[in-house]
């Protein structure tokens, strides 16, 4: 009885994960990394609007990369990463963002 009684109060809670918008997920992840949340904001809801489905999937798994890992990534790593070859905008994308939205 305690895992069914876990789940209805959990509920709400997953209900919540599961409605949060793209531009809302990356602008928490943004968010985590110290852009500030006018930005992060800013930047979430460009990138909701610019990339493809598969194009937020692949930022969704660079988003799961260990922050302490990013502090210790060359230059070329972070490129290499953002610029693997089946999807060589999503950088442009990225940064395009991240300029449009730090005026």
């Amino acid at each position: 009885m305690l895992p069914r009684r876990a789940c209805l109060l959990f509920a709400p809670f997953f209900m919540l994960v599961a409605c949060a918008t793209p531009a809302q997920r990356i602008a928490t992840k943004l968010g985590e990394y110290g852009v500030p949340p006018r930005e992060a904001r800013c930047m979430g809801e460009r990138l909701q609007d610019r990339l493809s489905y598969a194009q937020l999937q692949r930022l969704n798994d660079l988003a799961r990369i260990n922050g302490d890992r990013i502090g210790r990534m060359s230059i070329n790593d972070i490129a290499r990463t953002f610029n693997a070859p089946q999807d060589a905008s999503l950088a442009a994308e990225i940064l395009r963002a991240g300029i449009g939205c730090a005026f």
